[in-house]
């Protein structure tokens, strides 16, 4: 087969080289760890697990025990994952399946999307390379909502983008059902949608008040598939939103060089000069896109306490895009002022050889054992037990100990048990820690185990069960 002809036949194939690489680097870790990667991943484990024990309920009694709490997490992801876990035999093994799946059509969107706004395959494949420079590549090789969603993103811009173009209905409603899926998905990426869309619309419609309708259909369109999940949900419980879930984090100006990579920043520096003189419909959507994502994620400055790396994940994609036309950009120059196309390739080549290898070695993160990363021994070790000697009735109070996986490996109920921010009442876990509580708080708030770092004195009332290098398990003596 010859393969260079196909390539000059079919170049958009060249867009499969950043998705495969990012495949391949994904699955080293796949391979290497008997567990999936990440930690959040074990609180979508226990929803898939739950959906499959109970059906696709609302409510979640295993975690935020003994008062269990509504789910207010989507369930696209915990459906997908609980059917890979049906074929596999395994929700675990499923997660560590979808990895390498995830991150391989994440690459394809973001690199497809690129090329189809631009009509460009050196756009597209050089959006698909930038992402390696960025950190936020560590999150995509990781399974989770978010990634499914990340996958969907681009996607939705470009279907909004095309039904504004083209005044098309069919792609206002073809794009907001993906949107509305994206919200049954991954509620942060959904918002995000929602908001480029929208200020993306009232921009146009300055000159062409028409636009409005489409973004109303696609607007509608979208509601109307998120209600699917979330109209029972909230008329049933009402909104939960614990905005103490997470400690607020900012990663600062001066840390994006690190966090998207230099050389992304710089030919999106180069991409937004030409975008900003020529200001195509498709540079003003990109322009947006980056801008309204960017204002959002540094709320911090004003008071408002955010996860801004999370936010930030959502700029990579109009970032390496703007970096992709920066790069065509410099084609562009190099051909006008008679400079070798040889000195040009060779520098392009060397520039995606190094994403590459710089995304390769972003694994040793993983090797490193970073919590937000990978699970730790001892962790793994602590929730077994309680798959092998847990009576699954019991409420383990875990301090400073991360509960889902042990309600996602041994389905032993947790007093928080992930995503804070869904967490209606808790039990309050440092009078556990510090040994404030009587006997008769263990039987009212339901109490068989407590969870303590090592060296920890053992609380009142309780037994030793267990014990490793990092943690210890007490058993209440009933």
């Amino acid at each position: 087969m010859n393969y260079p002809q196909i390539l000059r036949e079919k170049p958009v194939l060249l867009l499969l080289i950043p998705a495969l690489a990012a495949f391949f680097i994904a699955l080293i870790p796949t391979l290497k760890y008997q567990w999936p990667l990440g930690g959040d991943i074990f609180y979508h484990v226990h929803l898939a697990k739950l959906y499959m024990e109970q059906g696709l309920v609302y409510w979640d009694p295993l975690t935020s025990a003994p008062y269990g709490r509504p789910i207010f997490y989507p369930p696209i992801f915990h459906l997908l994952l609980l059917s890979v876990g049906l074929i596999f035999g395994d929700m675990f093994t499923a997660a560590r399946v979808l990895q390498p799946v995830l991150t391989l059509f994440l690459f394809l969107s973001f690199a497809y999307v690129a090329y189809k706004l631009y009509e460009s395959v050196l756009v597209g494949v050089t959006a698909g390379f930038f992402i390696f420079f960025s950190v936020v590549f560590q999150r995509f090789i990781l399974p989770g909502p978010e990634n499914l969603a990340l996958i969907l993103f681009p996607l939705v811009i470009y279907g909004f983008y095309l039904s504004t173009q083209n005044k098309s209905y069919k792609y206002a409603s073809i794009s907001g059902i993906i949107a509305g899926v994206v919200f049954l998905t991954h509620m942060l990426s959904a918002s995000f949608l929602v908001l480029v869309s929208s200020i993306y619309a009232i921009l146009i419609s300055l000159k062409d008040k028409s636009i409005l309708k489409y973004w109303l259909v696609f607007v509608v369109s979208t509601l109307l598939v998120a209600s699917i999940w979330w109209a029972p949900l909230l008329l049933k419980y009402g909104l939960v939103f614990n905005s103490g879930g997470d400690s607020p984090y900012l990663v600062s100006l001066l840390s994006y060089p690190k966090f998207f990579g230099v050389l992304t920043l710089l030919f999106a520096f180069f991409g937004a000069i030409r975008m900003i003189k020529r200001r195509s419909r498709q540079d003003i959507l990109i322009l947006i896109s980056l801008i309204s994502i960017l204002l959002v994620s540094n709320l911090n400055y004003l008071g408002v306490p955010i996860l801004s790396n999370r936010f930030l994940t959502f700029a990579l994609f109009p970032l390496v895009v703007m970096a992709g036309v920066g790069v065509k950009h410099l084609k562009t120059v190099i051909d006008q002022k008679n400079i070798s196309q040889n000195f040009y390739a060779i520098f392009i080549a060397c520039v995606y050889v190094s994403s590459v290898m710089i995304g390769y070695s972003m694994l040793a993160d993983v090797d490193s054992g970073f919590l937000w990363l990978r699970a730790s021994d001892g962790e793994l070790d602590i929730a077994e037990w309680f798959q092998e000697n847990g009576d699954k009735k019991g409420v383990v109070v875990a301090y400073n100990f991360r509960d889902p996986f042990i309600v996602a490996i041994s389905r032993q109920p947790v007093a928080t048990g992930g995503y804070g921010q869904g967490i209606v009442h808790t039990l309050d876990i440092q009078k556990y820690a510090d040994g404030g509580m009587n006997q008769s708080d263990y039987i009212k708030d339901n109490v068989g185990y407590v969870v303590l770092p090592s060296g920890m004195n053992a609380p009142p009332y309780t037994t030793l069960a267990y014990k490793n290098s990092y943690y210890q398990i007490f058993t209440f003596n009933r």
